[in-house]
């Protein structure tokens, strides 16, 4: 055998034999390793973020109820502590400057005896013993009296001023079980009158919304 040939011999028997591919499952290294484009890595990532977008984007926010003492936003109830000066005389909460309006017309010292009381239940009760002598046009004006005096109390406490902006565009809501008017009621179908109220005031004190 020519040195040539056995050359020829030995590169025979030293090659390999042709990968065929025997099932589906056995693929070569070079099958298995993809090596992808800078766009290709990329993508994934977009789709994942739309995901998660998708995944976290929500409806409108809840509305904010209030009502019960010691719960958030029950500084938005007329019963709340906080102070009103009308025609320089100071009213110890919302509830007392409103049950004493049905009276200053018709009697002014009734309205003056209620400003007095030492709480705004008590207010509201005396002013109820004393419903023969309110004006008789009070339920055609008793809306807009309370939201005059809304605009008071969130006018000349500022730290209230700030919650009530910091509720941005949410619905406000009286919680009240018993109040078919000024709440929605405990079978939540009442009109909501002070929270409506409220919003208006919330409009009003916004200075984006000027």
């Amino acid at each position: 055998m020519s040195f040539v040939e056995q050359i020829v011999l030995t590169v025979n028997m030293g090659q390999e034999p042709s990968r065929t591919r025997t099932d589906d499952s056995a693929m070569d290294v070079d099958e298995e390793v993809h090596v992808s484009s800078p766009r290709e890595r990329t993508s994934p990532r977009r789709h994942e973020h739309r995901r998660g977008r998708s995944s976290t984007m929500s409806g409108p926010e809840p509305p904010i109820l209030f009502y019960h003492r010691g719960h958030p936003f029950f500084e938005f109830t007329n019963f709340s502590e906080h102070s009103i000066i009308h025609h320089s005389l100071v009213y110890p909460t919302a509830e007392h400057l409103f049950q004493a309006y049905k009276f200053f017309q018709t009697r002014p010292d009734l309205a003056e005896e209620i400003r007095r009381l030492p709480s705004a239940r008590a207010a509201r009760t005396e002013a109820g013993r004393w419903r023969e002598y309110q004006r008789s046009d009070w339920f055609e004006i008793n809306v807009d009296i309370m939201e005059s005096i809304l605009e008071k109390k969130f006018t000349q406490h500022q730290h209230l001023r700030f919650m009530l902006l910091s509720t941005g565009t949410r619905e406000l809501i009286e919680d009240s079980p018993d109040d078919l008017f000024w709440g929605i009621g405990s079978d939540k179908s009442g009109r909501n009158e002070l929270g409506k109220a409220l919003m208006r005031v919330r409009t009003r004190l916004n200075p984006s919304a000027q």
